[in-house]
C-alpha cells in the first residue's frame, strides 16, 4: 500500500514539474514574440536612399543645379571659372549620377539673404532646379549680429528653404559663412553658422559647415594679388575669398553632403 502512495506521489510531482516547463515556456514564447515581430519588421523595411542615390533615380537624363548665394558662388577666387566649387561640384555631380548637368543658379557678389535671397526665389522656382546650395550670410554678418539682424537673417532663410521645399523638389543644401582663418568678422560669422544650423535641422536641410575648412588654415585663401582673367571685373585676388584649394574643398564637401542618407 505504501508503495502505491509512494508512487502516486511521484506521478503527481512530475505532472507539477511538467505544468511548470510548459507554462514557462509559453511565457518564454509569448515574450520573445513581440522582439521575433520587431527584426521582422526591421528586415521587411528598406534602407533609406542617399540623396546622390534619389538624384540618380530620377527618370529625367538631365539635371539642373542651381547655386544660390553671393560672391563665393560666382566663384571669387578661383583660378578660372570652370575650376569654381559650383561648376565642380556640377561636373562631380553628373560623372556619379550618370546624367547631364546644368550649372543655373542665381548668384551676385555682395548680396544677402534679405536683398537677394528673397526677391530672387521666383526666378530660381522657375529654373525647375533638381539641386539648390543656399550660401548666403558672409555678407550678412558684416554689419554685425545684432539680434535684429541675426532674426531678419533667420527669417529670409526660412523664407528661402520652405519656398524651395514646396514649389521645388530640389534636394537642398545649407552651406554656412566663409571668411579666412581670423579674419575681421569671425565672431559675427559664428553666429550666423548657429542660424544655418538651426533653420536646416527644423527643416531637415542638411548643412555644409564651411569653417571646417577655413578654421585654422591659411592656405585656403590668397595670396592676394593676382589677377585672374575669368575674374577682372573682380579686381586681383584677395585674402578674403577661397582660394582654388578652398573651392576643391567646398566641391568636396557637397558631394559628401549628398552621399548621407536623406531623412526627409
Amino acid at each position: 500500500m505504501k508503495k502505491i502512495w509512494l508512487g502516486l506521489g511521484v506521478l503527481l510531482l512530475l505532472l507539477a514539474a511538467g505544468c511548470g516547463v510548459s507554462r514557462q515556456a509559453a511565457k518564454s514564447s509569448r515574450s520573445s514574440a513581440p522582439v521575433r515581430s520587431r527584426q521582422a519588421s526591421a528586415a521587411s523595411t528598406p534602407p533609406r536612399p542617399t540623396r546622390l542615390a534619389q538624384l540618380k533615380a530620377k527618370s529625367k537624363a538631365q539635371l539642373v543645379y542651381a547655386p544660390f548665394g553671393d560672391s563665393l558662388s560666382v566663384g571669387l577666387f578661383a583660378d578660372k571659372k570652370a575650376s569654381r566649387f559650383t561648376s565642380l561640384f556640377a561636373r562631380q555631380l553628373a560623372q556619379l549620377t550618370g546624367k547631364t548637368v546644368t550649372e543655373a543658379g542665381i548668384a551676385e557678389v555682395g548680396k544677402t539673404a534679405t536683398n537677394l535671397g528673397v526677391p530672387a526665389l521666383p526666378q530660381l522656382v522657375a529654373q525647375h532646379p533638381d539641386v539648390v546650395t543656399i550660401e548666403f550670410g558672409t555678407n550678412d554678418a558684416v554689419g554685425g549680429a545684432t539680434s535684429t539682424a541675426l532674426a531678419a537673417y533667420q527669417q529670409a532663410l526660412t523664407t528661402i528653404v520652405t519656398t524651395l521645399q514646396k514649389e521645388t523638389s530640389a534636394q537642398l543644401i545649407l552651406m554656412t559663412t566663409w571668411s579666412p582663418n581670423q579674419g575681421p568678422y569671425v565672431n559675427a560669422d559664428l553666429k550666423f553658422d548657429a542660424v544655418v544650423k538651426a533653420v536646416g535641422q527644423t527643416y531637415q536641410v542638411p548643412v555644409v559647415d564651411l569653417a571646417t575648412i577655413w578654421q585654422g588654415h591659411d592656405d585656403v585663401t590668397g595670396p592676394a594679388g593676382t589677377v585672374i582673367p575669368d575674374f577682372t571685373a573682380n579686381g586681383p585676388r584677395d585674402t578674403f575669398h577661397p582660394n582654388q584649394r578652398g573651392h576643391d574643398q567646398i566641391a568636396a564637401q557637397l558631394i559628401k553632403t549628398l552621399e548621407v542618407i536623406n531623412s526627409r
